[in-house]
């Protein structure tokens, strides 16, 4: 499967895209959820404009999502846990979060919503990106100005290679499917590859090849 050749990485990156108020409640314990799922709240009721029924409805579906994802966190670090369980736990949450809220919010409102998550996984993607370009950094030799250039590159081949991968998490693919799937990542890969190109220098993106070729051996 996608999620055992990728390693736990990118299962953790994959948990993390389901929460929904950025890398803060990714590390939240059990006993901070209820302040975690306060700060969503009070967000949501200032971003979608909540009426107070609506809020007093949406207040305990955010409160189970938020505690069974802090449930799986916590399963997924004893010895022996089943990498598998935590995203078939994981997009169970989300499908009845989503079944729940869509019934409360507008559906304009729900639109709203999905555009505020999004928004804010694609920033932790471009966090993610920046951190792993000044690990790279020294190893490419590119400038500060280029890391600049070149996050906003590699922040949305993650997202796209992330969103991919989580919808096709905990499914036995055909062999059709599991074609298509690899041309779809092959195209992502080509497309951030060209852009990168376009930023550094034909030195530097001989180190930046020579780099992940390294790191796929890994």
């Amino acid at each position: 499967m996608i999620l055992r050749k990728r390693g736990k990485t990118v299962i953790f990156a994959l948990f993390f895209s389901l929460l929904l108020a950025g890398p803060l409640l990714a590390v939240a314990s059990e006993s901070q959820a209820g302040k975690d799922s306060n700060d969503i709240m009070a967000m949501l009721t200032k971003e979608l404009k909540l009426t107070p029924d609506q809020t007093k409805q949406l207040g305990p579906e955010i409160d189970k999502f938020v505690n069974t994802l802090d449930q799986l966190k916590a399963d997924q670090e004893k010895e022996g846990a089943d990498a598998d369980a935590l995203v078939k736990g994981a997009k169970k949450a989300q499908d009845e979060y989503l079944k729940a809220i869509k019934t409360i919010l507008t559906p304009e409102q729900f639109d709203q919503y999905n555009a505020i998550k999004e928004k804010a996984v694609r920033g932790m993607f471009l966090d993610l990106a920046e951190i792993q370009l000044m690990d790279i950094q020294p190893k490419v030799g590119y400038t500060d100005e280029q890391l600049t250039q070149l996050v906003p590159i590699l922040g949305d081949a993650l997202f796209q290679v992330i969103t991919i991968a989580w919808e096709h998490a905990g499914k036995r693919l055909r062999i059709g499917q599991k074609i298509k799937l690899a041309k779809q990542l092959k195209h992502i890969q080509k497309d951030s590859r060209n852009a990168v190109s376009k930023v550094l220098t034909p030195e530097q993106l001989e180190a930046w090849d020579k780099y992940k070729k390294q790191a796929q051996k890994k």
